[in-house]
């Protein structure tokens, strides 16, 4: 865009894309949610090139294939953003905009008709396609972007209120916003667990992406293959070299088969070892995550899940076939799970984590008000190439970032480069987060994160609730650049808290050197101590003595005498030591070949052998550093915390 080539600049947004993506039950809905809006904005690319010959700025054009040079067309399993931006030809932008429009409002009734085998009728508000068109003679392009981002805020207060015609019934399970297609109007042959949910048109598209021409066939992986993977992981490696462990997944394999068709789908989970080759093996890799856990074998539950009513529940209930093969899958389960104790494995983590992330201050960044993390703001005097540029950075990122996930076992729902989402194993939770962050660009802004571990039995939609609210507490703090980090339990006990990834040191103060993220880390097991415990009566000691330690925040009624900090510092550590203890030490390890204390035979005095002496060593340092992370954790002016403390608690106990 110049003054000898004068353009219109045209912004398509979808909206409600993150409502329509968190409005999901299941992963398989998660992510063919996530593909429809990629999809949707690959559609608005597509047109806006080869029907009007626009000129792309977000997102920017693919970059050239390696072997040839060419560059491919830019397509949804990029990362699409839910903004597209263009510049037209002098005077063409609003037409190609109400065309584009028209284009995904058609698209979207194709894949509703390929799904429902017929047309349907209107989805009310949704696809919610919005667009603005600046003129080419509004002015250069720094000026025509800010009046198009103007243009598009005073546009989405504007609400179209067309609505289709609607009829009493029931309200859509997911979205109630929405009627719930009638059961004589469902789409053809849909399987048999799901005749029963009550979904409207969007949310059946959304279930049965799959079946149109658009939506791949590739399954998704559940939340419980997700938080067993490391568990099968170290199963899969410790098959040949321990004895016993073949013979449990065979049983295990063979008493899910003999509980009937499981109503579940699975698929193969990406991360697992492609040895040993049988059939046992190979069952664990794709349909055993949820058996390798015992409390999965529960009669009555499983006689409600594998029957379709309430009767034949209760009579499969008092079936004794039954129940025996419930009993030997919870056996063989428990067995295993015995068995990899014994060579240094934790039990299978029944929590999984939400991970979100979202860049600082974008909207500000690309309109030149904000700097990236070099401390440079954008110069849009020099023209759309620079947006072009940041265009191919956030695509760059989204490359990294979908490896980096990868990586720690996790699976990318979507990744734009400016915006995450994923769901990681809750072991590799916080290094996935962090690995994320590395991944980033040095040049765009920092970013923030959301990161909440929940149980994979529990509610997906709640969780993802859950992580986008921490992330937008995250970017409450003063600098924004935070993470939000919380869990749920299944009993449904929950805390968080929010840590800056780097403190901003005080005026005449030295910086510190570890963050609070950092501090929060050293309460992951697998990583830091990984035999100490922290014992969870140590939250009440701790809140018991908070008016004496920092003097007990807003909850005190009185006056109390604060301790100084020495003082303070060493009654705290006494408590997180009283509270810490030890796990046995893998086999092979001198700490269980040999007794904690003898006797001395001539004194009859108790004497401290060489692994009491490195046990008591490693108790106090745990001790030490754990006191000052809980520290560091807590609030400015505070050392008791209780919504940080509560999270440290749940990352030792849990997060193995």
């Amino acid at each position: 865009m110049s003054e000898h080539d004068p353009r219109d600049l045209v912004v398509i947004a979808l909206s409600g894309v993150q409502r329509y993506i968190t409005e999901s039950r299941t992963t398989a809905d998660l992510r063919a949610a996530s593909q429809i809006v990629a999809h949707l904005a690959a559609e608005a690319v597509k047109h806006l090139d080869r029907q009007h010959q626009a000129e792309m700025v977000f997102p920017a054009p693919a970059e050239p294939d390696e072997r040839n040079g060419k560059r491919r067309e830019r397509g949804a399993e990029d990362g699409m953003p839910n903004r597209v931006v263009a510049l037209l030809p002098k005077g063409t932008g609003a037409t190609a905009a109400r065309n584009t429009t028209e284009h995904l409002r058609n698209t979207w009734a194709l894949w509703v008709k390929q799904v429902f085998g017929r047309e349907m009728d209107q989805v009310p508000g949704w696809p919610m396609v919005q667009w603005v068109n600046v003129p080419a003679e509004s002015g250069p392009y720094d000026q025509v972007w800010k009046q198009a981002q103007r243009a598009l805020a005073e546009r989405k207060n504007t609400r179209s209120f067309h609505q289709p015609g609607d009829a009493p019934g029931e309200l859509c399970m997911l979205s109630p916003r929405w009627r719930a297609v009638d059961s004589s109007d469902l789409p053809p042959k849909p399987p048999e667990h799901m005749k029963r949910e009550r979904l409207g048109v969007a949310n059946w598209v959304k279930r049965l992406w799959h079946r149109t021409s658009t939506g791949s066939r590739e399954s998704f992986s559940s939340t419980n293959a997700i938080a067993s993977l490391p568990y099968r992981h170290a199963v899969l490696t410790c098959w040949e070299n321990t004895d016993g462990i073949g013979e449990l997944v065979a049983r295990l394999r063979r008493a899910a088969k003999d509980l009937g068709n499981d109503p579940i789908e699975e698929t193969r989970t990406p991360g697992l070892p492609p040895e040993p080759q049988n059939l046992a093996a190979d069952w664990l890799r794709e349909r055993g995550s949820r058996w390798v856990y015992p409390e999965a074998w529960h009669v009555d539950a499983l006689a409600r899940e594998f029957t379709e009513t309430t009767e034949e529940a209760d009579r499969r209930r008092e079936d004794p076939t039954f129940v025996t093969v419930v009993r030997s899958g919870h056996q063989a389960a428990q067995a295993l799970v015995d068995l990899m104790v014994d060579q240094g494995v934790p039990a299978p983590s029944p929590h999984v984590a939400v991970l979100v992330q979202d860049l600082d201050s974008m909207g500000k960044y690309l309109s030149g008000d904000a700097s990236g993390q070099d401390g440079q703001p954008l110069d849009l005097s020099r023209g759309h190439a620079v947006h072009t540029d940041v265009s191919a950075r956030l695509a760059r990122t989204a490359a990294r970032q979908r490896k980096a996930v990868q990586k720690v076992g996790g699976v990318v729902v979507y990744a734009g480069g400016d915006d995450l989402l994923a769901l990681v194993p809750a072991a590799s939770a916080l290094e996935a987060t962090r690995a994320c962050r590395k991944a980033g660009d040095p040049y765009l802004p920092h970013a923030s994160n959301g990161l909440m571990f929940f149980h994979h039995g529990a509610s997906l939609r709640q969780a993802l609730a859950g992580a986008q609210e921490l992330l937008e507490k995250a970017k409450e703090l003063a600098n924004k650049n935070g993470l939000g980090v919380g869990f749920v339990r299944s009993s449904g006990s929950h805390a968080s808290c929010v840590l800056p990834w780097r403190e901003e040191a005080g005026e005449g103060t030295p910086e510190v050197a570890d963050s609070p993220v950092e501090a929060l880390e050293l309460f992951v097991t697998s990583k830091n101590h990984p035999r100490a415990r922290l014992s969870p009566r140590l939250l009440s000691d701790l809140l018991a003595e908070r008016f004496h330690l920092d003097g007990g925040g807003q909850d005190a009624l009185g006056g109390f005498d604060v301790l100084p900090y020495r003082v303070a510092h060493a009654e705290m550590r006494r408590l997180v030591l009283r509270h810490t203890s030890l796990v046995p030490a893998p086999p092979g390890s001198d700490h269980r070949e040999r007794e904690d204390a003898v006797l001395s035979p001539d004194d009859g005095t108790e004497h401290e052998t060489a692994p009491a002496k490195r046990d008591r060593e490693e108790r106090e340092a745990f001790a030490t550093k754990a006191t000052r992370s809980l520290e560091r954790m807590s609030s400015q002016g505070r050392r008791v915390d209780e919504d940080a403390i509560r999270v440290a608690l749940f990352l030792r106990q849990e997060i193995h």
